[in-house]
């Protein structure tokens, strides 16, 4: 197993290489926003969308959504951020907030059963 990127008491960050991203689990707060955003500009050499798994995260706050959707327009033409979580209210957060963008692209998917 891979060990983390990125880790405090709150967070971790595995880089992805299938699809080019990063996987997160705990919660994003003021404390690590700024690691977040450091982990996500050293992903700049990924040619293709830049995946970011959010099913095994807990809490986002606004600044974190607002560090991702920062991050999605710096970059390229044709390239989008891709969000995967579990929970829709981040969908909802980016509508309220007006950040639902073309280059950010938010696919919710469904509860895994325990089955």
């Amino acid at each position: 197993m891979r060990l983390p990127t990125y880790a405090d008491a709150l967070l971790r960050i595995w880089h992805t290489d299938d699809p080019p991203g990063l996987r997160l689990s705990g919660q994003i707060d003021l404390t690590n926003q700024t690691a977040l955003m450091g982990q996500l500009l050293a992903l700049n050499g990924a040619p293709a969308d830049v995946t970011v798994d959010l099913r095994e995260v807990t809490f986002l706050n606004f600044a974190a959504l607002h560090a991702l959707v920062s991050y999605a327009e710096l970059l390229g033409a044709g390239r989008r951020l891709v969000l995967h979580t579990r929970a829709p209210v981040v969908g909802q957060m980016l509508l309220a907030c007006g950040w639902d963008r073309p280059e950010l692209r938010l696919p919710l998917l469904e509860e895994a059963s325990d089955e």
